[in-house]
């Protein structure tokens, strides 16, 4: 039986010693420097450090986010006293679609009960040295009180991942040689902020100071929009104190380049008013022909194009109404398209709160009292931006400190280069080998890697092993070509893409018809629904498990396209900004009023206030009610705003009269109706009901989104009761910035 080292017991390590123990064939053994399996996901509910926060949601869905044979409602969610670790009893808790990183914690956890023996995993034991030798490797390893042991393995799989450590800022701002200890700010990589006040240790006066925001991927717009959601919420939450130490703070977005934010729930197709989690629109069968090969490396002109007129298409325009800056113009200088996954970031961008200026940041020097300023390059032209209070920095990571175990052998065969933080090895057979180094295979070291990818990539190593061949390579894996694009990388060159080895279907497929795995559609036909690991299964997977998960996808596939699941969580996140509203209230009866409202609406989001609800906004309208006899007054009124995912249910409820920031009771829930019904009302439509005391209240709303972009929405309450008797009729268009 031929041996086995495994470095790292993340996701790509725990999926690698599943497979390789199922074989049969091998002798498995899994180092794992820290103290506990996961990876990045190694924490808690309650944990504090780590490149995560706790309640950070996947950035793909339960679906791309697993592997092919469990299934994330197989996983119990309770704490290691058996206590529930949400609302209700341990069998009321459900993954949301988009589960948080405690929660893949839980998962990861509960895959190596279900499939990786005790004794195989070996926490806080380090790889420190890892050398070729004929045949096998030499492997020294060292653990927590320094003690170094040497051992002989045939194979070596690197499973340490592409995150080992944040990338630092001094990599990517030349002016800070001496290093960021002498700032009088906080600076921070964006995996660490968690709360405002991290930011701000010291105390002190900071409002009307700002937060400076590094970075042009998806951490970059990612993190200003969760920074951005906590000064709306000082703002706007019943805490009073946190307005006033957060008054008038706003977060400079520095970005090399435009980005699209997309939400994690999109439209399915085109005024087709269902909405699916992100990965079903991009990763669906459907919409890739059959005969399409994969594809990565460089994209040309035409294709940076195409890509980007179907992001405008997606978010409802070219972006020119949030910031000239987020703007992509045709031309020679166009570069590939960005994206960043974030609910709120362009509303955020459009009310100011977010200011996005074009450039790279050149030098940190210390500005007037505990600030400094930033020297900002764009162009060959400088800029200066002062009062700067905090510093995060969205510079990604580095697979380097994860590699620097081999030998010189092998770092010469696969190409390493430790300058190139993106592509620092050349490798092919879908990213896990060359043909100089057989014996060792590389699982995750890609931008962007799905865990489905790494379960593949494992079993495709497996197979590799026991046949001792190799496939055949793929066009975009050349030697020559991935030099070129490691060197395009470093020049920052405009065909780039975000990422450049991330045609996830592709490559499933690719693996699967190489390895003949069988195809398992269940309910799907051939070519319909989102891709998912559980579509392919070996000899050894749990059937059980595969079918469960692509039942549970078949459920929310047509929950969401025939029933209109998540049209709500859409509806929610676009209202989202300020408003300018008109109200006509017609009311037959002499003793009410009839007259016109003119005024301003805005939906201010904030931290939700009750634990059922995922999401929460603060309504506020004012104006000016002008009667049809002339007589005017000032009018003003608050509603609280609710999105819960558990029920699905956009809820309004009314505000407390001695104190408007509190949530007092409700008013009405919206039921939506189908997409079906929506598609010939041109526009997503909800109604609710509501009886207040002895009045009745029939209300309609009506959304016409265009993609995830709303423009101009209406609602409709009428009114009867002994004393009451009227329509009134509320359009609302959106402020333009």
């Amino acid at each position: 039986m031929k041996s086995v080292c495994i470095v790292g017991a993340g996701p790509a390590g725990l999926v690698a010693a599943k497979t390789f123990l199922q074989t049969g064939q091998f002798d498995v053994t899994v180092y794992e420097k820290k103290s506990r399996i996961g990876g990045i996901w190694a924490l808690e509910k309650k944990s504090k450090d780590g490149f995560l926060s706790p309640f950070t949601p996947t950035n793909l869905s339960r679906f791309t986010v697993g592997f092919s044979d469990l299934d994330w409602n197989s996983v119990n969610y309770q704490d290691d006293h058996g206590k529930s670790t949400e609302n209700g009893s341990a069998d009321d808790i459900k993954p949301p679609m988009f589960p948080k990183a405690w929660m893949a914690n839980k998962y990861l956890e509960t895959y190596r009960k279900k499939y990786v023996p005790d004794g195989i995993i070996h926490c806080g034991i380090e790889v420190v040295k890892a050398e070729q030798k004929t045949p096998g490797w030499a492997i020294t390893s060292k653990d927590r009180e320094g003690k170094e042991k040497a051992q002989a393995f045939d194979y070596l799989i690197m499973a340490s991942g592409f995150f080992a450590r944040p990338r630092s800022i001094e990599q990517n701002v030349p002016g800070l040689e001496k290093g960021i200890s002498h700032l009088p700010v906080q600076v921070i990589h964006s995996s660490a902020f968690r709360e405002l006040d991290g930011l701000f240790p010291k105390g002190g006066d900071i409002s009307g100071k700002k937060i400076l925001m590094l970075g042009g991927g998806n951490s970059s717009g990612e993190t200003a929009a969760a920074v951005a959601l906590q000064l709306s919420n000082a703002q706007w939450s019943p805490d009073r104190a946190l307005a006033a130490r957060y008054k008038d703070v706003h977060i400079v977005h520095v970005t090399p380049r435009p980005i699209y934010a997309l939400p994690h729930f999109n439209e399915y197709e085109e005024g087709s008013r269902s909405y699916v989690p992100l990965d079903f629109k991009l990763y669906d069968y459907g919409r890739r022909p059959a005969d399409l090969g994969s594809y990565a490396g460089k994209q040309t002109m035409e294709v940076r194009n195409m890509v980007h007129g179907l992001m405008q298409t997606m978010v409802g325009s070219d972006q020119s109404d949030l910031s000239s800056t987020l703007v992509s113009r045709k031309g020679d200088g166009r570069g590939t398209a960005y994206v960043a996954l974030s609910e709120s970031y362009p509303e955020y961008v459009r009310s100011g709160l977010i200011e996005v200026v074009p450039g790279r940041v050149k030098a940190l020097p210390a500005g007037e009292g505990s600030t400094v300023s930033a020297t900002i390059a764009q162009h060959g032209e400088e800029s200066s931006l002062a009062d700067v209070a905090a510093v995060i920095y969205a510079t990604g990571y580095t697979p380097i400190p994860a590699l620097d175990m081999l030998d010189q052998t092998t770092k010469e065969a696969i190409k390493y280069d430790s300058a190139s933080l993106r592509l620092p090895m050349i490798l092919e057979q879908w990213q896990t080998t060359t043909k100089e180094t057989p014996n060792i295979s590389f699982l995750g070291f890609y931008e962007g890697p799905y865990w489905p990818m790494m379960e593949m990539q494992a079993r495709l190593t497996a197979h590799r092993w026991l046949s001792g061949g190799m496939s055949d390579q793929r066009w975009y894996e050349a030697q020559d070509g991935l030099l070129s694009l490691r060197h395009s990388m470093q020049e920052k060159a405009h065909d780039v893409p975000q990422f450049w080895f991330s045609d996830y279907l592709g490559y499933l497929e690719d693996i699967a018809v190489e390895l003949g795995l069988n195809k398992n559609h269940r309910s799907f036909g051939e070519r319909e629904g989102c891709i998912s690991p559980a579509r392919f299964l070996s000899s050894t997977t749990n059937k059980a498990e595969a079918d469960s998960i692509m039942d549970a996808l078949h459920h929310e596939w047509h929950a969401c396209i025939l029933n209109g699941k998540y049209v709500a969580r859409a509806a929610f996140r676009a209202m989202h900004g300020t408003w300018n509203i008109s109200r006509r209230i017609q009311s037959p009866l002499s003793t009410y009023p009839s007259g016109t409202l003119e005024g301003t609406a805005s939906f201010h989001p904030r931290l939700p206030t009750a634990k059922p609800f995922d999401l929460e906004y603060l309504y506020i309208e004012s104006g000016t009610f002008t009667t049809t006899t002339g007589f005017t007054m000032t009018a003003s009124r608050r509603y609280i705003y609710r999105y819960s995912e558990a029920t699905d249910t956009l809820s309004i409820w009314f505000v407390k009269p001695d104190n408007p920031l509190r949530v007092d009771y409700l008013f009405h829930d919206l039921a939506f109706v189908k997409p079906a019904e929506a598609r010939k009302a041109g526009a997503c439509i909800a109604k609710a009901d509501h009886l207040c005391v002895k009045d009745m209240y029939w209300t309609e709303y009506r959304l016409p989104l265009k993609g995830i972009a709303l423009r101009e929405f209406e609602i409709k309450h009428t009114v009867k009761g002994p004393d009451k008797n009227y329509i009134a009729t509320a359009s609302y268009t959106r402020q333009s910035k």
